[in-house]
């Protein structure tokens, strides 16, 4: 049974992924609004693959292989399960596998920031169609009219990722430009006989990264690139731990 790698491509351009009906957040709107008090994570459950920004990249590559998208820029993801719509580190309550790293794509849900049309201001926005979200909460984003400390610190998390992210758009046009990744395949075997067929992802090029002159090393020193190159590389031995994880299923 062969299956593709979907989600690595860059998200549809309609709504991002897990993403249903995202809305500003306003006082008007949502003055009693807020999330239930409890970490569920089952929104992510059906994909295999999550996008990380550059700096994360050293700590996914310690638990998932790290790769890049097939379109440009590149943008690196962490593939989580070798099914399609299967995420290995999800269980059934919610809960994500104890010990591994979550992605900050995912632990910002169910909030994001959108630009404003013919504006670069970006506008903190939640997901009303995410099932911890509340018309009527108990810990409501605003009190007396004023952003709660929740949601003041769910805006500083989503403005350092948007820097973040920035960032990685940086980092993945310079691979591009310097044609340093390559498409490639992945094929992973369970005991039961099942071969998985994991396709539209690229991977660095070795051959490459060694055959760099003297002043792009220094350049990729200089942004803090170099080092998440050979995280990346140490990821790829992530794809077996996969395969485990896929047989215990």
């Amino acid at each position: 049974m062969n299956q593709s790698l979907q989600n690595v491509p860059a998200p549809a351009p309609t709504l991002p992924l897990f993403y249903k009906n995202p809305v500003p957040v306003e006082p008007s709107r949502h003055a009693t609004a807020g999330l239930r008090e409890r970490i569920d994570f089952g929104f992510s459950r059906e994909t295999n693959a999550i996008a990380l920004t550059a700096s994360e990249i050293v700590h996914a590559a310690r638990h998932y292989p790290v790769v890049f998208s097939k379109d440009a820029p590149a943008v690196p993801f962490a593939v989580v399960g070798l099914r399609d719509k299967e995420n290995l580190f999800v269980d059934a309550e919610g809960k994500w596998r104890e010990g591994y790293y979550i992605p900050a794509y995912v632990r910002r849900y169910p909030f994001i920031f959108s630009e404003v049309p013919d504006s670069r201001q970006l506008v903190l926005c939640v997901d009303e169609g995410a099932d911890i979200f509340e018309p009527s909460s108990t810990a409501p984003f605003f009190v007396e009219g004023k952003p709660s400390e929740s949601l003041q610190r769910s805006f500083k998390f989503n403005e350092t990722f948007q820097m973040h992210y920035q960032d990685t758009h940086r980092f993945g046009e310079w691979l591009d430009q310097n044609d340093m990744l390559e498409g490639k395949m992945a094929r992973a075997e369970l005991s039961n006989g099942q071969t998985f067929t994991l396709q539209g992802f690229r991977l660095l090029n070795p051959e490459r990264l060694r055959a760099l002159d003297d002043a792009q090393v220094l350049e990729l020193h200089k942004r803090g690139w170099l080092p998440l190159l050979h995280f990346h590389l140490q990821s790829l031995q992530n794809w077996s731990m996969l395969s485990d994880l896929a047989r215990g299923r």
